[in-house]
């Protein structure tokens, strides 16, 4: 990563939460960012580079660090955060979390082998193998329960509600990264028709630092 890139990555860290350990997290994100532009020309991790990449997607995924730590807090108090980010493909946000939520007890679910290649590698570049553990699986294959869980341009609720039933913890809490309100209101949809266990759902809007776009978060839980 480059002098003026790096600024953008300091200036975006500073601007979202003056809680984050800059230096570890700053340096974790550069390197992130390193892999990511190393092996997208193979992989097709993300349609963005340089400053795109840094802006639409690394501070995109960091922004609401402030609303995930909180709804951990509430649903699992002292104790060791189980967190799940299901399809993480270039590790977009679950390394972006893991870089700062580094005590927690970190699943990154991908199918696609190549993928989870990309990501067994970036872990190690970041120094995060003894806390993040890369599961091969379909999320219907998945057997773990967790307390967080997360997921950004995935499956829609539709297709995957009755796997987030049965794979979140009793108190836990799903966290959709979204931008379209229209997107929103299917989601709800799906959740409020749901013959499973009954879900509440509300919506917090956070801003990307230097990006002039509305982004909110779904946040989810057991009723």
């Amino acid at each position: 990563m480059d002098r003026r890139l790096l600024e953008i990555l300091e200036s975006g860290i500073r601007e979202i939460d003056p809680e984050i350990t800059r230096t570890t997290v700053i340096s974790r994100l550069g390197k992130l960012y390193d892999e990511i532009e190393l092996f997208n020309p193979r992989y097709a991790l993300v349609n963005a580079e340089g400053e795109g990449l840094v802006r639409r997607h690394i501070l995109d995924c960091l922004a609401p660090v402030a609303i995930v730590r909180e709804c951990a807090r509430q649903c699992a108090g002292e104790g060791k955060i189980r967190f799940a980010d299901l399809g993480s493909g270039s590790g977009l946000p679950g390394l972006v979390l893991a870089s700062v939520f580094d005590s927690w007890d970190i699943s990154l679910v991908e199918r696609m082998g190549r993928r989870a290649g990309f990501l067994r590698n970036t872990v190690a570049v970041l120094g995060l193998s003894s806390v993040v553990n890369i599961v091969q699986k379909d999320l219907s294959e998945v057997q773990n329960q967790y307390d967080v869980i997360t997921f950004r341009a995935f499956r829609p609720f539709k297709d995957i509600i009755s796997d987030l039933d049965r794979i979140l913890a009793p108190n836990g809490v799903i966290l959709a990264y979204k931008s379209s309100e229209e997107n929103i209101q299917e989601e709800i949809q799906v959740l409020e028709s749901y013959s499973g266990s009954r879900f509440t759902a509300r919506t917090v809007g956070y801003k990307v630092p230097m990006l002039d776009a509305d982004r909110r978060m779904l946040v989810v839980k057991r009723a």
